[in-house]
């Protein structure tokens, strides 16, 4: 009888193993994949990414060549913290052959600790982790090694486990800062820098590197930071009246104990002069009030309600190259349409939409180091 309670109790473990354990959760289902064969797989590789991210637009070219090549027992799910409208605006524009879910709540984001992208986490039927890294690193070799060493299943529709999010009602009372300027801890981990302006105050919301980059009219690859600096993600708020609005860098090294440096490097950037602009207005996209202001991918970036201070950042970022703006109106809002992959396009687009000449330059242009503050 005693060994009889004990097989139970083993059958019971063991399904609790592949029921409960081997599953990642998402908040909805876009799309089930078009390309795997079957209901059941060994192995399951999620695809963490966003659509502003453009090394994962490259990445999911890749796992979609590997998942064609692999289509039995192999099951690739790509992954968003996004909303479904963004998710679902990009996909018109870029279809995908994967199955693509999101996390709006980040419950799977935050339990594999997710910090950069594009990142990718190999799992079996049990749920072990088997894998991880860039989704680039992963071959069909690989692959089919874990294949060949992992032999239960799985449902995919138990593997992946969908739990509805429900938003829950936000109250109308609007957030003031406790004083006119305020740094915080943030609890993102990840993602693009956000600013946002209110009616009262603007509210910066990104990593270190990201937010000094921004202030200081700089691209990311201008800015270094001492090893033992920690680029962590903040929120900065700043009442628009405040004086300390002259210089915020200042008063951001004040509060966490930094110095900055600064000093000229010579080499190509280029050059944006927008002294008659014919921006446009903000009709020309709305993508709603919660959702992302920016789609980016390995060719075009998208804007809605952005100022021009804002795009001359983002392409710095997405070019690599440090962009020196000239402008007559660099605050105002604006919707914008932008091709940066290839110069050409580039400039045409910004002369022929925006009246924004764009020269490349051999110039000498700021960088700056960021180190602690000596005791």
């Amino acid at each position: 009888m005693k060994k009889f309670k004990l097989l139970n109790l083993s059958i019971v473990f063991v399904l609790l193993i592949q029921f409960g354990f081997g599953q990642i959760k998402v908040s909805e289902e876009i799309q089930p994949s078009q390309i795997a064969l079957g209901d059941s797989s060994k192995l399951y590789l999620v695809d963490f990414w966003a659509t502003w991210c453009g090394p994962c637009v490259h990445a999911k070219k890749y796992l979609t060549a590997l998942q064609k090549q692999i289509p039995n027992d192999f099951y690739v799910v790509s992954l968003t913290e996004e909303s479904p409208d963004v998710v679902r605006k990009f996909l018109k524009r870029k279809p995908s052959d994967l199955a693509i879910a999101i996390d709006y709540d980040r419950e799977t984001f935050k339990k594999y600790n997710i910090r950069s992208l594009p990142e990718s986490k190999l799992f079996n039927a049990q749920g072990e982790l088997l894998w991880e890294g860039h989704p680039s690193n992963l071959s069909a070799s690989d692959i089919k090694r874990f294949q060949g060493r992992n032999s239960s299943r799985i449902a995919v529709k138990e593997f992946i486990k969908i739990e509805a999010y429900k938003k829950e009602k936000i109250s109308e009372t609007i957030y003031e800062p406790g004083d006119d300027f305020e740094i915080l801890d943030s609890k993102r981990s990840s993602g693009i820098l956000e600013v946002k302006k209110q009616s009262d105050y603007t509210s910066y919301e990104g990593d270190l590197e990201s937010i000094l980059a921004f202030l200081l009219n700089a691209g990311n690859d201008q800015i270094n930071l001492d090893p033992i600096v920690q680029n962590k993600f903040y929120i900065l708020n700043v009442m628009n009246d405040s004086r300390k609005n002259k210089n915020l860098v200042k008063h951001i090294l004040r509060n966490l104990k930094l110095k900055l440096e600064s000093s000229s490097q010579k080499g190509e950037a280029i050059v944006l002069k927008a002294e008659t602009p014919k921006f446009w207005d903000t009709n020309q996209i709305d993508w709603g009030k919660n959702n992302p202001k920016y789609l980016i991918d390995d060719a075009q970036i998208q804007a809605d309600n952005v100022s021009f201070e804002e795009i001359t950042y983002r392409l710095a970022n997405l070019t690599r190259l440090p962009v020196i703006a000239e402008a007559s109106d660099y605050k105002s809002l604006h919707d914008w349409q932008i091709h940066y992959k290839y110069y050409k396009l580039m400039q045409s687009d910004l002369l022929d939409n925006f009246g924004i000449v764009t020269e490349k330059k051999h110039l000498e242009y700021p960088v700056y180091s960021i180190q602690k503050k000596t005791p």
